[in-house]
């Protein structure tokens, strides 16, 4: 099961935000909840920096293993070749990227 990133049930703060006073007037002409759209915003802002921050893990893993592997080499190099991609597979993904 996947981890929330914050906390649903948390209670609501007051704060004070500087808005432009025409998106204000606007929104509330049109009944937009400005609180529950600067809630919406920032929970996509915290997801995608979320995200941001995992892919620079998996990048940084996948650097030192790759380092590993051209100091030290194959651990066991008889089975190099269940994880070494063949010219078939090249040609495979170089089909899906046209």
């Amino acid at each position: 099961m996947r981890t929330p990133l914050y906390d649903h049930n948390a209670r609501r703060k007051t704060v004070s935000v500087t808005l432009n006073s025409d998106l204000v007037a606007r929104s509330v002409a049109h009944g937009i909840n400005i609180s529950r759209v600067a809630e919406a915003a920032l929970i996509a802002a915290f997801e995608a920096a979320e995200k941001a921050a995992i892919v620079e893990e998996i990048k940084a893993a996948v650097r030192y293993t790759d380092e590993l592997l051209r100091t030290h080499g194959y651990p066991f190099p008889e089975s190099q070749a269940m994880f070494t991609p063949d010219e078939a597979d090249d040609e495979h993904l170089n089909d899906d990227a046209a």
